[in-house]
């Protein structure tokens, strides 16, 4: 099992961009200075090829208050990152994922939780999956 941790949580990228004249998108600071922090954290942890199998991701979330915040669109962020850090090849290969929100006051962070995907599922049924 791989374990990475992030010192900031995930700043949402839906709604965030700014489309200009010419089709050019224009990333807010907010996001592209979560974006080079999380990369900059992520490669100190993780140096090796970028995984190329069925994952499943364990996903805490720190959180410094109970300010309502949307998993989803974090995770998109998160996913985002992870690809550019050379952690994950796709974000396709992710076929289980468990997100929990931790509030802890005044402290914030992701503490991410990579291993292979085990079809247990199936597994346990002795079937294929449905068409």
């Amino acid at each position: 099992m791989l374990v990475l941790k992030l010192s900031q949580v995930p700043v949402p990228k839906s709604n965030r961009y700014i489309r200009r004249k010419g089709g050019k998108v224009f990333k807010p600071p907010r996001v592209r200075n979560w974006e080079v922090r999380a990369l900059w954290e992520l490669r100190q942890q993780y140096s090796g090829k970028p995984i190329d199998r069925e994952i499943s991701v364990d996903i805490t979330l720190i959180l410094p208050n109970r300010r309502k915040r949307d998993i989803d669109n974090m995770l998109k962020s998160l996913w985002d990152v992870l690809e550019k850090a050379g952690v994950i090849k796709n974000d396709n290969l992710i076929y289980e994922i468990r997100t929990v929100k931790r509030i802890e006051k005044g402290k914030e962070g992701v503490i991410i939780k990579i291993k292979d995907y085990e079809e247990t599922e199936q597994k346990a049924e002795g079937g294929t999956p449905p068409p």
